[in-house]
């Protein structure tokens, strides 16, 4: 599908992709129009004719940005492994690679009693409210 957009179709895409409105995206992408409802109709349109085009740029363009947990362990194992990296990056790299795996967890005990103070109960602080309500009004 790509082949067949020209380059202004392309831009729209980008522009809408990264965040701007349809319209807005059309003025970007260097649509001519007299009016802002003209830009409007060239979005709106846009949408429909390249709807689809949206959703598989959208796939192509996250998917190789964000690592996956996989990609992430891989790359730290083969800093670990690279004998020409600095101690410090490899020593990093195993760090972070553990950290992932949960080897460093804290860990807290707590022995004793947690006291727990109730200044009012509920049933007073209706009340209270209620006598505020009451005082209100007279």
């Amino acid at each position: 599908m790509a082949d067949k957009l020209t380059a202004k179709q392309q831009a729209w895409v980008d522009y809408y992709k990264a965040g701007h409105t349809a319209t807005d995206a059309a003025r970007l992408a260097g649509y001519k129009a007299t009016s802002d409802k003209a830009y409007q109709n060239i979005g709106s349109e846009n949408l429909g004719k390249l709807g689809q085009y949206v959703k598989d740029r959208e796939k192509a363009l996250e998917h190789p940005r964000i690592a996956d947990m996989e990609e992430i362990n891989r790359f730290w194992t083969s800093i670990v492994r690279d004998e020409e990296q600095s101690t410090k990056d490899r020593l990093k790299a195993s760090e972070l690679r553990a950290r992932a795996s949960g080897a460093f967890l804290d860990r807290v005990e707590h022995s004793g009693e947690v006291g727990v103070t109730v200044e009012m109960s509920l049933s007073e602080k209706m009340a209270a409210i209620k006598e505020a309500v009451d005082s209100y009004g007279r």
